[in-house]
């Protein structure tokens, strides 16, 4: 009986919820480490299979729920490719929860132009998976990505009814925020963004100056509309019922502007860095770009999931 009891502990303490997986021992052949160590899993989503990687932490315990991160990869990227941009599996950004690499089809993600698979269907298969034979507080469950799978985890995901009562909250790294033009034209800063979330949504976004591929400032790309950044946010300060305008906080002599709304620190917040390309942002040189720059996204998007649960 020691187990019942650890656990009621553990939720009281940290109010935890749980998933069916907390109890159950490792499946066989589990792997557990860092970048390099995750284990490679499929499912069947909407009749196919689909396939993802898995990061266990070396303290992981089945008595001890933990939070879940999903990382998705840019578009022609890979989940193995993520899993080493994005750092989630590294403990020196994240020592204790789960992280999640999905591989998309044809290497984009749901909101791409050509994109035609569900992947909302597909990450609810995810959770429910892992949920079930891993010790997930489904409380804590979280999303971001980068490129095409940064606008999939801040511009899909959170604008889904049913995946915003699973994900607690949401990020991204240089998204691809793509719209539908308006009479053949990209109004940047006032293209219709629709968005029924079933709730007021946390969310994060980082987002370079120098971004050539998806620009700070929105335009015309692949047929569709990119809306600037400061509309993007906006319009979610808008759909959460907040004032469209924001405190900013000058960060880095100047360098990366930070931008919340609502009057909620940590909420609804954007991040301008200046000079950045469409780049996983790091102090320190990585596949997007031999350059440093001023901050890690890892980083802050830690600080950022650990600010929010579904409670």
């Amino acid at each position: 009986m020691l187990f019942p009891i650890l656990l009621t502990l553990l939720t009281t303490a940290h109010a935890l919820t749980p998933s069916p997986g907390c109890g159950k021992a490792l499946p066989q052949g589990t792997s557990q480490g860092s970048t390099g160590a995750s284990n490679t899993l499929t499912l069947t989503s909407s009749g196919r299979t689909r396939s993802f990687l898995l990061h266990v932490p070396t303290n992981y315990s089945p008595t001890s729920a933990r939070g879940l991160i999903f990382s998705f990869h840019g578009r022609t990227r890979t989940a193995a490719s993520q899993e080493v941009l994005s750092g989630f599996s590294d403990p020196f950004f994240n020592r204790d929860l789960l992280a999640v690499y999905p591989q998309g089809v044809d290497n984009q993600w749901q909101g791409d132009p050509e994109a035609t698979t569900d992947d909302v269907a597909f990450t609810l298969d995810m959770i429910d998976y892992i949920s079930a034979r891993y010790c997930v507080d489904t409380d804590r469950i979280y999303a971001t990505g980068k490129s095409n799978g940064g606008g999939f985890s801040a511009n899909i995901l959170p604008c889904n009814g049913t995946a915003t009562q699973r994900i607690a909250a949401f990020a991204s790294n240089s998204g691809a925020y793509y719209q539908e033009p308006v009479s053949g034209t990209c109004p940047a800063e006032t293209v219709p963004i629709p968005c029924l979330p079933s709730r007021p949504i946390p969310l994060l976004t980082l987002h370079g100056t120098a971004d050539t591929t998806i620009p700070y400032s929105g335009g015309s790309r692949r047929s569709k509309c990119l809306p600037s950044l400061p509309h993007f946010l906006q319009n979610w300060a808008f759909v959460n019922n907040f004032a469209t305008s924001n405190a900013t906080t000058q960060l880095y002599g100047n360098r990366v502007q930070k931008y919340e709304f609502g009057g909620q620190e940590g909420f609804l917040t954007g991040y301008r860095v200046e000079g950045l390309g469409h780049s996983w942002a790091s102090t320190v040189g990585n596949s997007d770009s031999g350059v440093g720059t001023y901050l890690n996204a890892t980083s802050v998007m830690m600080e950022f999931f650990g600010k929010h649960t579904l409670k």
